[in-house]
């Protein structure tokens, strides 16, 4: 008898039912906060990386004495290697040497683009910061635009675009000649 009246005492308490739900619905909210988490780390991952490819290619060209078809090839096939893991192909770049005539003014000199991306047309004018506004020196421009696919789509459904500019001072001659 007294195991009957301890089944319905059991049966009729109430305490920590709250906590019994919560223990079988935390799985649950857990999952899309990781998944989330997930996402976002990746794509601040891929947001450094096409921020350091874009850096990488303006420091490796202020470094040279003149940049050459092979070099420029190299740079891009580089690109493959910058961006691992993430897919280089998303990656429209262009690089460009701009001389400063003065004060207000600031003249592409040449330009390459690559991933779809056209390079700029020499002779034209670019907008600097005042404070690059060095007259009778050269900067080289690298402008990069980054298309990133989240690999579980969870927090980001669609593509994120990414776009950076690096600059650097040329370092041995000024302006940087492109040779054939």
């Amino acid at each position: 008898m007294k195991l009957i009246q301890r089944l319905r005492h059991f049966a009729a308490a109430n305490k920590g039912v709250a906590a019994l739900e919560f223990a079988i619905i935390a799985p649950l909210l857990m999952v899309p906060l990781l998944l989330g988490s997930v996402d976002l780390i990746d794509v601040m991952g891929a947001n450094k990386r096409a921020q350091n490819a874009a850096s990488s290619i303006a420091d490796v060209v202020a470094r040279d004495t003149e940049i050459s078809n092979a070099e420029i090839d190299g740079m891009w096939r580089a690109l493959d290697i910058l961006m691992f893991p993430n897919d280089p192909a998303s990656m429209q770049i262009r690089v460009s040497s701009i001389s400063i005539v003065n004060a207000s003014t600031a003249s592409v000199v040449w330009s390459e683009g690559h991933g779809g991306m056209a390079g700029r047309q020499p002779g034209s004018n670019v907008a600097l910061d005042s404070r690059m506004m060095t007259v009778g020196s050269s900067v080289i421009m690298v402008e990069s635009a980054y298309q990133y696919h989240a690999p579980l789509g969870f927090l980001f459904q669609n593509q994120v675009s990414m776009t950076h500019n690096a600059y650097r001072r040329s370092r041995l001659v000024d302006p940087i000649p492109r040779v054939a």
